[in-house]
């Protein structure tokens, strides 16, 4: 392979050392050899593995002068450029007891010696003929991940709708050559990606914001590169290491059976009535729900979690009502509080708001209901129990079920601020801890977040951002599958994939699209309507019906694996080349996947088609759209494959017999 890294440390004449004066240093007898790490005379570093090389890097290009050996009792090499930048590499082979395996990793640890401003950078070539996932979610999403673009930007939990990294991020890569990077949390992390283009660049450097230098301490850079046979034996071993599994599973009802929102059919032009006649509909229209939620606007205002009496004038009635028939009712809720709402100086007496620096006062943000408003303390612990309790108050007063968790992310935050407890990445100050908060929230149900980062552990749905409703990649139908794929490598294996037709925004969903878009949900961890099949034609609702009631039919398997998610940390949605990690066909393959071993799903994607090409990996695959006695033997294509409108492919894997 080709990995190569180019490690760049922003030179600056004059300043101190390293203050390890008596530290003893070397010349340089090359090449310095470390396991399978090799280092040249021309600061070239490989790591060989049965005669390839797995990973080549460039060490120190923009250094003026030659490093010097050092000693580092903790390291296995150090290398020094004097008054800049100290780097050492540690080698340790990890126990994967799961797998009664071992994992070949290196500790490579940069750090500059001469002030707080220093910035370093590494930057791996992408022109590799390798292929890369995980990283985060993109608003584009394209598959496999080296296809984004990023200009270098700091590395955290964004609204991606102005085109930020997205609301689920992992400081976790890895490629189809066996080679994964994961960059340490306490890394005050920058990154880009083709930015120049073929590179992926990681940056650390203090700066205003949103990095909170507490120590006033030069940038360390700090990461893991693993090696293993193949990108699933790399994977399984590095996620089993370094990612936490889901303690449990949300509400079985949630795998079987689809969410209904008031959001994209109604936005805010909701009221008791129109929550009533939505779910007569439903009803009406042979539908079943796990549940119906209430969307913006429910409240007198943002902030006041109490029911708007203008709008539900007997809020406890309409949950009795619709509770009688078996639907249980959850409701929208969010971070923020607006100025004019009643909760807002209750929460600000109390210090419950995230605050400006050195001042009781809340710190003022824009969110996009709001220009003029504050944010929830989650680091707060009073803060935190006195937003439950609110809740609470919406479950017991009215058996309400669960909530949907909106917002979460760290752009909506004041650039500068205080909070209950600081930390150096603001990724811990606010997503962590307000799913942390939903999940404490709601226990037993777990509806849904949209943000993750280091929260894989909690057994709650991850929605994906709103989706556009068209064809197209820009976070619309497109991005779907990819989006899916990648959250599940990066552990969020329990994916709400928005609304079916996406939020109609702009335009409603053409007929087609809204199919297309039913079909592909069929097999999806969780399902969402809001647009409902009847603003269509009988057609369409027959349709949207029947994979619905396949949806149902086929549960029982989603759970199978969201439970086996939890003894293995193995995504429920798996990309192809799960079953073949060398087959090379499978490493591009963005418009197919697999539920579990066993399901090999194959979508239409693109408007007007009515047959597509078809690519089975290894294995023994029945055609269960056309003719079950078929079983088609991979690896192989299969070109034109008929799929009607009202139909989806899909083939099972069966035994060799």
């Amino acid at each position: 392979m080709a990995l190569n890294f180019f490690t760049q440390v922003a030179p600056k004449p004059g300043g101190k050392g390293s203050g390890d004066e008596n530290q003893q240093q070397q010349p340089i007898s090359f090449p310095v050899s470390l396991e399978q790490i090799a280092i040249s005379e021309v600061n070239e570093l490989t790591i060989t593995e049965h005669n390839k090389v797995k990973l080549s890097m460039g060490i120190g290009h923009t250094l003026v002068d030659k490093p010097l050996k050092c000693k580092d009792a903790s390291a296995h090499v150090c290398l020094e450029w004097s008054n800049e930048a100290r780097l050492t590499i540690q080698h340790s082979r990890l126990d994967v007891k799961r797998l009664t395996s071992t994992l070949d990793c290196y500790d490579v640890s940069w750090k500059a010696l001469r002030c707080v401003n220093q910035v370093l950078t590494d930057c791996v070539n992408l022109d590799s003929g390798h292929h890369w996932y995980g990283g985060y979610a993109d608003k584009f999403q394209y598959w496999p991940f080296q296809k984004n673009k990023r200009l270098m930007a700091a590395y955290q939990v964004n609204d991606s709708y102005p085109g930020e990294i997205g609301g689920v991020v992992e400081r976790y890569f890895f490629s189809t050559s066996g080679v994964g990077i994961f960059v340490d949390h306490e890394v005050p992390l920058y990154f880009s990606l083709n930015e120049p283009e073929g590179q992926m660049c990681f940056t650390a450097k203090y700066e205003k914001y949103p990095y909170v230098n507490v120590e006033n301490v030069p940038p360390v850079l700090n990461y893991k590169i693993c090696h293993a046979d193949n990108v699933k034996d790399l994977h399984l071993k590095m996620s089993d290491l370094f990612i936490d599994k889901p303690v449990g599973i949300p509400d079985e009802l949630l795998f079987k059976r689809p969410i209904w929102s008031t959001w994209a059919q109604y936005k805010k032009a909701i009221n008791q009535s129109t929550v009533l006649e939505f779910a007569r509909d439903i009803l009406c229209n042979n539908f079943t729900l796990a549940q119906l939620e209430i969307d913006d606007e429910w409240t007198p205002a943002y902030g006041d979690m109490v029911f708007d009496q203008n709008k539900f004038p007997d809020a406890a009635d309409m949950v009795k009502e619709l509770s009688d028939q078996n639907i249980r009712v959850t409701l929208w809720v969010h971070p923020f509080f607006n100025t004019d709402s009643k909760a807002f100086a209750e929460a600000a007496i109390n210090s419950m708001l995230i605050r400006q620096v050195d001042s009781p006062a809340p710190a003022i943000t824009p969110w996009w209901d709001g220009k003029i408003a504050a944010i929830l303390d989650v680091s707060n612990e009073s803060a935190v129990e006195w937003f439950k309790s609110k809740l609470n108050i919406l479950k017991t007063d009215y058996n309400i079920t669960s909530f949907k968790f909106d917002a979460g992310e760290t752009s909506w935050g004041p650039h500068v601020y205080s909070q209950a407890k600081m930390t150096t990445n603001p990724a811990e100050a606010y997503p962590m801890k307000w799913v942390k908060l939903a999940a404490e929230a709601d226990p037993l149900y777990r509806q849904e977040v949209r943000v993750g980062y280091k929260t894989q552990k909690y057994p709650v749905f991850v929605r994906m951002m709103d989706k556009f409703s068209n064809w197209g990649h820009e976070n619309a139908f497109l991005s779907i599958i990819p989006c899916v794929l990648t959250y599940g490598l990066l552990g969020y294996h329990f994916v709400l994939p928005d609304m079916i037709g996406g939020n109609a925004y702009n335009d409603s969903p053409d007929p087609e699209l809204y199919v297309r878009w039913v079909q592909l949900n069929t097999f999806l961890p969780g399902m969402q309507y809001s647009i409902v099949p009847w603003k269509y034609n009988t057609t369409i609702i027959n349709i949207a019906r029947k994979f619905t009631e396949m949806r149902e039919t086929f549960a029982p398997i989603l759970l199978k694996y969201a439970r086996e998610s939890t003894r293995t940390g193995e995504p429920i949605v798996r990309p192809l080349w799960w079953v073949d990690p060398t087959d090379e066909v499978t490493w591009t393959i963005d418009d197919e996947f697999l539920v579990g071993d066993e399901i090999l799903v194959a979508p239409i994607m693109i408007q007007s088609a009515r047959s597509r090409d078809i690519y089975f990996p290894l294995g023994n695959w029945r055609n269960d759209l056309h003719d079950k006695t078929e079983i088609i033997k991979g690896p192989t294509w299969r070109r034109y494959f008929s799929v009607d409108i009202d139909e989806l492919a899909y083939f099972t894997k069966v035994d060799n017999n």
